[in-house]
């Protein structure tokens, strides 16, 4: 029989209701585009957009929570190795995903604002946002 650890429970149960509640706000990914109407352009905006929602509206708060709890570990140790260490730990984790999440945002962008000229539709413009015509 599993073991579940109430901390972990509230933690995941915070976290999916936020991304629930988060929900309304991006219903409509791609602004403009009804069935036949899509276009490739259209395309690129959905992945930019989904992408931006990862980065800014789950990540950040994530990695600050993360932050917080790492540091308050760190802060209560009392002289305790094991749970300073752990804090440190989370501090460290933290910050390496935070770098791979922007590393990909960064890397994606890149690709839609260099392979999106060629696309119909496509609008230069900011490299972090994807407007279609």
């Amino acid at each position: 029989m599993m073991k579940i650890n109430f901390n972990k429970f509230v933690g995941l149960f915070a976290v999916g209701y936020s991304l629930f509640a988060a929900l309304p706000a991006y219903a409509a990914l791609v602004p403009g585009c009804r069935g036949a109407s899509c276009t490739p352009c259209n395309f690129l905006q959905l992945i930019s957009n989904i992408v931006m929602f990862l980065v800014r509206d789950v990540t950040a708060p994530l990695a600050g929570l993360l932050f917080l709890v790492g540091g308050i570990m760190m802060i209560s140790a009392g002289g305790d190795e094991t749970r300073y260490k752990e804090g440190k730990d989370i501090f460290k984790n933290t910050a390496i995903g935070v770098l791979i999440v922007l590393s990909s945002w960064v890397i994606v962008n890149t690709l839609i604002t260099t392979f999106g000229v060629s696309v119909e539709g496509f609008v230069p413009g900011n490299w972090w946002s994807v407007k279609c015509r």
